[in-house]
């Protein structure tokens, strides 16, 4: 037994706002998972902890001579 009628405009429009819905969310998972992958495997290799050990150092650094420079007191108060 099968229906035949018409598909209205609406009907229509609501079909493709649902297979559209249904698109983005499984490519965005996708996505997600891709990158993810991508990050997991970037971030193990020796050079790219490397680099972002020589950025840290680059950091403290910078932070410790603008709070020597510019806030003394702060380096006063530590206790040793």
């Amino acid at each position: 037994m099968f229906l035949k009628e018409q598909l209205t405009t609406k009907d229509k429009s609501e079909i493709k706002k649902m297979i559209k819905d249904e698109l983005e969310k499984e490519m965005k998972a996708r996505l997600s998972k891709a990158v993810r992958e991508e990050i997991e495997k970037e971030l193990k290799g020796k050079a790219t902890k490397e680099q972002i050990a020589d950025i840290s150092k680059n950091i403290l650094k910078k932070l410790y001579k603008d709070l020597s420079i510019h806030h003394p007191y702060i380096i006063d108060r530590i206790k040793v």
